[in-house]
């Protein structure tokens, strides 16, 4: 797990070289979602590739445990939860900035009921992501003794929102929910920054 992380150090380096790659946009089922270009996003993105395509290398080893990676069926332990929070941090400002414009009144596309169903899978996703923290976590990820503490309460609190967000969808309220996804992302990034120690102008 030594090697996980001493790919995961790489990865973030590598990823704050390319900072400015374009982001990608994603659609939960109906909703319409289109990210604005974000720098740490970027990051993130470039990480969740680098890292990937890193841990795939890894398993070239002939340890059993990479068996199946080098057959391209799955990611080492870590890497696939890692790639999921990555995914999960890159959807999110398009989410919230989908559920804020369909909820104001005047809204051209208000946010109709399969939308609210979309939004309510998505909070579920949420929830499962902070399953994903707390694993990668246990990996080895973090060795510093409070930054790991620090780790440790945000997979905790991200499931207290996603459960927060029920409330909000179950009355239709954007607002409430956009207020929620907001600290699901605030929760998000500082995962991440727990995980890196490149300082953002590099």
């Amino acid at each position: 797990m030594n090697k996980l992380s001493n790919v995961l150090t790489a990865a973030l380096a590598i990823s704050s070289a390319t900072a400015f790659a374009p982001s990608s946009q994603c659609t939960h089922k109906t909703t319409v979602l289109s990210a604005e270009p974000s720098t740490r996003r970027s990051i993130l993105a470039t990480a969740a590739t680098t890292l990937t395509t890193a841990s795939v290398l890894l398993s070239s080893n002939s340890q059993p445990a990479f068996a199946e990676v080098s057959k391209g069926d799955s990611l080492p332990e870590g890497a696939a939860q890692f790639k999921r929070l990555v995914s999960l941090k890159a959807d999110l400002p398009s989410v919230i900035k989908r559920v804020t414009e369909g909820g104001a009144d005047d809204s051209p596309m208000p946010i109709d009921k399969k939308e609210w169903d979309a939004l309510s899978d998505f909070m579920r996703k949420i929830y499962k992501s902070g399953e994903d923290m707390k694993a990668f976590l246990k990996g080895g990820a973090i060795y510093d003794p409070e930054k790991k503490k620090k780790a440790e309460a945000d997979y905790k609190l991200l499931q207290k929102i996603a459960q927060a967000g029920d409330v909000p969808i179950s009355k239709e309220d954007a607002a409430g929910l956009a207020g929620i996804l907001r600290k699901a992302d605030a929760v998000l990034e500082d995962f991440f920054e727990l995980l890196r120690d490149i300082p953002d102008e590099i």
